[in-house]
């Protein structure tokens, strides 16, 4: 890893390395805790789980052995001097109860459903249990040889009871009745709570349905039903077997039920392994190591920053110089003009790249150089003296371009002009001579083209002027030698019809014709001088009639024969652009006429591509490339079509004669304004 010019960087780095590993080694040792102390408690609640298991089984191992031994009695030969109601049997029930704690009662019932006998009186009081699930369970297809009933609630004494019955048969098989004990499941739940644990876990006792029989702590509510902690499938035990089973608490929290079925019975037994009360313990250990870990990152922390802080105070000044030289090297380096510094030896030490790109030179090829290898020879000694005698004065800084008409040298040979303002000073006691320089290239030449640009336009519009006044001249003879002549005429016909007229003679019809031909002379006069100012054609009929009639009468007077296409004459509605067309249209045709001596001409209107095209192309001498930039006509054409914004170019044609071009883009405002 590079930090050089970062000496804070290894610092912080360290630093960050130090608390990463603290922090990983912390996480590491309190998970590693936590596992272990998990794994622990899940141990401890399987081994208590089996526990749990083995003394439930003995509890009802011994009233199993109780009612067995009182089946075997009733089942004996001698057993048959007795009825089940006889004091002898109440005698062998109160005697058997005696001896079993979780017990409280024995009952016998006869093969009818009736309670007959018991341990607690005799004679008892008969009552009916046939519907009960102890007694149903025998009278069925498949007896088992044990049951056990679900709780059942004493309404007298406000206690859950289950009921552990066996059958009693006679010595043929014969079933005689049932003989039930009744055991108070508080006597399990006692049991359960008498094992001390580091914090209080559920312990609860099933059936193999699910039904919830003793609970500790106890849950009032929730015996007699299926648990809901066991979730909607009932596990499956096998005897001895362990199954984990994870649900939700009330409070959303996680909740481990270790299960394990009781050996020969209907019975399993689930204790509750909560990890929130789990990780107590583990909290515990881990808040100091935490704390201690935490004021170790603070101390590793607070030396880094003072050391980091030493080294910054150190390297600010450094900072500050080197962002100095950064800043001065990117203006340098940024700036459009070229910029060159020369020692007091007029070499070369600095060439930024706009000088590379200007003199097509390397940086590294020049600095060290004489400055003079960027001049042209005939320029160098002037060049010279002028920075000798500039070195000498007491100026700052002074423009010696426009004064000395410098001019620059480039690579290849080419020479170019230049504007430069130079000045000096002094760094660590030696002058420095420093130049910006521009290329005054484009400038000069848009200078020289706006020059000529602007003698044209003074050309032009001296020839309009002269134009001007030679139609005025035209149209003025015309009007007094030819309509005013035939006007004349017609006024001294009209004195001669009104005498005859008062004298009361009606003139000769061959007078009255003459005069009617005058009149139609006049007419018609001033429709040829109208026409030759506008042709009316052109705001009747439109363009197309217009130039056709352009064509139709140069095609009379030249006999030149022109091709005349006009596919889109449809984008010309507008009236300033059908004028500008119409006129660059006649424009070309009068210098084809006069100059080109041709022998066909092809007109073109399209639309290509969003622009629309007119074309004027002949075959005939072709023009100078003085007069494609100078004459009065070109310039004329030119002007029109830049007022509506379109391109006007003319240039010969390859094997000969002229076209000339003017494009305009569609998407110009007018064509939108014609068409809105």
């Amino acid at each position: 890893m590079n930090f050089h010019g970062r000496p804070a960087y290894p610092i912080g780095f360290f630093a960050g390395i130090t608390l990463l590993i603290v922090a990983l080694s912390t996480s590491v040792l309190l998970w590693d805790l936590r596992k272990r102390e998990l794994a622990h408690t899940r141990a401890e609640t399987v081994g208590m789980t089996k526990i749990f298991a083995e003394q439930t089984e003995r509890s009802f191992e011994s009233a199993n052995l109780v009612l067995k031994g009182i089946q075997n009695r009733l089942a004996a030969p001698y057993a048959n001097d007795f009825s089940f109601n006889s004091i002898e049997i109440h005698l062998l029930l109160a005697t058997r109860v005696l001896g079993m704690r979780q017990m409280d009662a024995l009952y016998l019932v006869d093969s009818k459903g009736e309670v007959v006998n018991s341990s607690l009186e005799h004679p008892v009081k008969r009552f009916d249990v046939s519907q009960q699930d102890y007694f149903k369970a025998f009278t069925s297809a498949k007896p088992p040889s044990f049951f056990i009933s679900k709780p059942y609630l004493n309404p007298q004494l406000k206690v859950w009871n289950i009921f552990v019955a066996r059958s009693v048969t006679n010595q043929a098989g014969n079933f005689k009745g049932v003989i039930v004990g009744v055991i108070d499941i508080a006597h399990f739940e006692d049991v359960y709570k008498l094992l001390k644990l580091d914090y209080a876990r559920q312990v609860s006792l099933y059936r193999d349905d699910g039904i919830l029989i003793a609970s500790y702590p106890h849950r009032e509510n929730m015996i007699g039903v299926i648990g809901p902690e066991l979730g909607e499938i009932i596990p499956i035990l096998e005897a001895g077997q362990i199954l984990f089973v994870s649900h939700q608490k009330n409070s959303r929290e996680k909740e481990d039920l270790v299960l394990s079925a009781i050996p020969k019975l209907p019975l399993f037994i689930a204790v509750a392994n909560d990890e929130e009360e789990a990780l107590s313990t583990w909290r515990e250990t881990a808040i100091p190591i935490v704390m201690t870990s935490v004021m170790v990152s603070f101390f590793i922390i607070g030396a880094a920053g003072l050391l980091i802080r030493e080294v910054l105070r150190q390297k600010k000044l450094a900072d500050e110089l080197g962002v100095a030289h950064d800043r001065y090297r990117h203006t340098i380096e940024s700036v459009m003009d070229a910029i060159i510094a020369v020692d007091e030896k007029q070499n070369i030490i600095l060439f930024n790249p706009s000088a590379e790109r200007m003199f097509g030179l390397k940086a590294e090829n020049v600095i060290g150089q004489p400055l003079l290898m960027l001049l042209p020879e005939r320029f160098r000694e002037t060049h010279h003296s002028d920075v000798q005698k500039f070195k000498k004065s007491d100026v700052g800084s002074r423009a010696m371009g426009p004064q000395l008409g410098i001019v620059g040298l480039r690579s290849d040979g080419t020479e170019f002009p230049i504007d430069s303002t130079i000045s000096q000073t002094m760094i660590n006691g030696q002058r420095q001579l420093t130049a910006v320089l521009r290329d005054v290239t484009e400038h000069r030449r848009a200078e020289t083209e706006l020059r000529e640009m602007n003698h044209q336009l003074r050309g032009l519009s001296k020839s309009l002027e002269s134009i001007r006044e030679q139609e005025r001249t035209r149209i003025a003879r015309e009007l007094h030698d030819d309509l005013g002549q035939q006007l004349t005429g017609l006024k001294l016909e009209l004195s001669w019809l009104s005498g005859r007229i008062k004298e009361g003679h009606l003139p000769p019809e061959e007078r009255i014709t003459e005069m009617k031909q005058q009149l139609d002379g006049a007419i018609s006069s001033v429709r040829r001088i109208s026409t030759e100012l506008r042709p009316i054609i052109l705001d009747d009929l439109g363009f197309e009639e217009a130039v056709k009639w352009l064509v139709s009468e140069f095609t009379k007077r030249t006999q030149i024969p022109v091709s005349l296409v006009l596919k889109a004459e449809e984008c010309v509605s507008n009236g300033d652009l059908a004028t500008t067309l119409f006129r660059i249209v006649q424009e070309s045709l009068t210098n084809i006429a006069r100059h080109a001596e041709a022998t066909k001409v092809n007109i073109a209107l399209t639309k290509e591509d969003q622009q629309l095209l007119l074309s004027i192309a002949d075959d005939g001498n072709g023009l100078s490339p003085l007069l494609q930039s100078g004459g009065f006509g070109l310039v004329s054409m030119r002007e029109r079509a830049n007022a509506l914004g379109a391109k006007f170019t003319i240039s010969n044609n390859d094997l000969k004669g002229v076209t000339i071009r003017v494009e305009f883009d569609l998407s110009s405002p007018i064509f939108t304004e014609a068409t809105t």
